[in-house]
């Protein structure tokens, strides 16, 4: 069955206007280095699932403003959808940079920008 409930919510705040929603599963490996066989040899930490988002063409000022609020909060809770569980999550996430632009100035509106979401500790 499908999921119907909301997609991604940061600090219980539902995020619209996404154009794009994606999940990497990032590995992050510790020691990792080759020996003289070319063979790998490291210790997997863990799994740090990253989403990069990426916003519609004409989000208003007030959107934009909402948006901007909550990604230029040092670290916040994300509840999204994760298709390895088939249900929610939520885990401590920050922003990386991104870039709004304004489209069209006389109606107050924003050009599709995307940010990542980077998490805080491994899942």
């Amino acid at each position: 069955m499908a999921y119907s409930g909301d997609l991604l919510k940061i600090n219980g705040n539902t995020i619209h206007g996404l154009s794009c929603y994606k999940i990497g599963y990032n590995k992050l490996w510790k020691d990792a280095d080759r020996n003289m066989n070319g063979d790998v040899r490291a210790t997997l930490i863990g799994i740090f699932p990253k989403i990069e988002l990426t916003f519609r063409d004409a989000l208003t000022e007030n959107e934009i403003s909402q948006i901007i609020a909550l990604l230029d909060l040092p670290y916040f809770d994300v509840t999204y959808f994760s298709p390895k569980v088939k249900n929610t999550v939520t885990a401590r996430y920050y922003a990386g940079d991104y870039e709004p632009e304004l489209l069209d100035k006389s109606r107050g509106l924003y050009k599709t920008f995307t940010v990542s979401l980077v998490p805080v500790s491994k899942l």
